[in-house]
């Protein structure tokens, strides 16, 4: 095996890795404790506690439609990258097994977001992503100059607003709390990644 197919293989192992433990916290730690913090998995928990429509199915028609979005407004490249994690996230999403790791709601939501953090660490540090909410961002950017982390933090802060009308004001307080931790942990990963790691 070459260099070439075994660097291939190892990022790929890494993505399932980091998309298993986006799955994981969000099925073992939000889905249960009704806290959505951002992102096409928060709209999907918001909509699981509002029309009991299954987080997998939400988070697989988002990720549709944001591919053939990015396939008309982005390029090509994108839109590839964007593949993978769309379609693979909401399979994990549909085998990883429901239920309360963590009966605390306070804690399962730190826990939930360290985990959902690395998650994310791992996708930004292979250059890849989950699809979903990450497209209109780049968009935005491409057209308009906008910087991607503020429209990112607009949709992240509207989909914790949904909190409020859906479940309670505790959650949204938790939702926020919860996007500050995995923001932290995700800048924690990068810097440990540039002074120790090569991927």
């Amino acid at each position: 095996m070459n260099k070439k197919t075994l660097r291939i293989i190892q990022k790929i192992a890494l993505m399932l890795v980091s998309l298993e433990l986006i799955a994981l916290s969000i099925n073992m730690f939000f889905e249960p404790s009704k806290v959505a913090a951002g992102g096409a998995t928060g709209i999907a928990i918001l909509l699981f506690e509002g029309f009991s429509i299954p987080t997998a199915l939400s988070v697989f028609s988002i990720n549709i439609i944001m591919l053939i979005i990015s396939y008309f407004f982005l390029e090509k490249i994108t839109t590839i990258k964007l593949v993978f994690g769309s379609f693979v996230l909401p399979i994990l999403l549909f085998v990883t097994p429901v239920f309360d790791v963590i009966k605390p709601i306070f804690p399962s939501v730190i826990v939930g977001s360290i985990i959902f953090g690395i998650g994310l660490a791992i996708l930004y540090t292979l250059d890849m992503s989950s699809g979903g909410t990450t497209v209109p961002p780049i968009i935005i950017h491409k057209h308009f100059g906008v910087d991607r982390y503020i429209t990112l933090f607009i949709v992240d802060a509207l989909v914790c607003i949904g909190n409020i009308f859906v479940t309670s004001w505790l959650n949204f307080g938790l939702a926020v709390m919860s996007v500050a931790i995995s923001s932290i942990v995700i800048k924690l990963c990068t810097i440990i990644e540039e002074k120790y790691l090569n991927f």
